[in-house]
């Protein structure tokens, strides 16, 4: 659990690491400056879309598990990583901006395409959510209509927020906060966490 504005290690506003809240050690960390994403003045931490990124160490968590991110995208790309694995691991699990359908789709991947995702408007805040699931796997935004399909069967290798787990694809994002729980969550549980971001984020959900 990587909270909002919470557990965050910075200097002249760049951010360095960004603590897992739950004690099992999984921090976000980014050593090299230039890659360092930007600590805004409300807690939230903005990637640009160049460069920045940051990531756990290896970690597994094998099928099912979800996650929630609280973020927006300021800008969108067709390509561009918004949440991925570590190691460069072919079929890592992946949201990632895509051109599916008309922008801005959104797709989670763990082997096989889950969207397009179309519910998440670019530069406003919402709680994007996935349950990687191989075939009963979902993707989707606030209290929208999820997608269903089948992910694949790859598990997860870790977190890279920002870009892929090799390095590329960077996008342009900002965070507030981000759960992963290794469970498959229902639609109660799901609504649950959804209304604890949208108090976190302010959305009004």
């Amino acid at each position: 659990h990587w909270r909002y504005g919470q557990g965050i290690t910075s200097a002249a506003g760049l951010v360095s690491q960004w603590d897992d809240d739950t004690g099992l050690g999984h921090h976000l960390v980014q050593a090299t400056g230039t890659n360092q994403p930007t600590l805004e003045a409300d807690g939230s931490i903005t990637f640009d879309g160049t460069d920045n990124f940051m990531a756990t160490a290896a970690f597994a968590i094998a099928q099912p598990y979800t996650s929630y991110s609280l973020m927006r995208q300021i800008t969108w790309s067709a390509g561009d990583r918004i949440l991925d694995g570590v190691g460069g691991v072919a079929n890592t699990p992946s949201i990632r901006q895509t051109t599916a359908g008309a922008s801005p789709d959104l797709t989670l991947n763990a082997g096989a395409d889950v969207g397009p995702l179309q519910t998440l408007a670019v530069n406003v805040y919402g709680v994007l959510y996935a349950v990687v699931n191989g075939a009963s796997s979902i993707l989707g935004a606030n209290t929208s209509t999820a997608i269903t399909g089948d992910a694949g069967a790859s598990g997860l290798t870790g977190i890279t927020l920002g870009c892929t787990s090799a390095g590329a694809a960077f996008s342009n994002i900002q965070y507030k906060e981000h759960i992963l729980f290794s469970a498959a969550h229902d639609a109660a549980t799901r609504d649950r966490v959804i209304r604890y971001l949208s108090q976190v984020g302010q959305l009004g959900l």
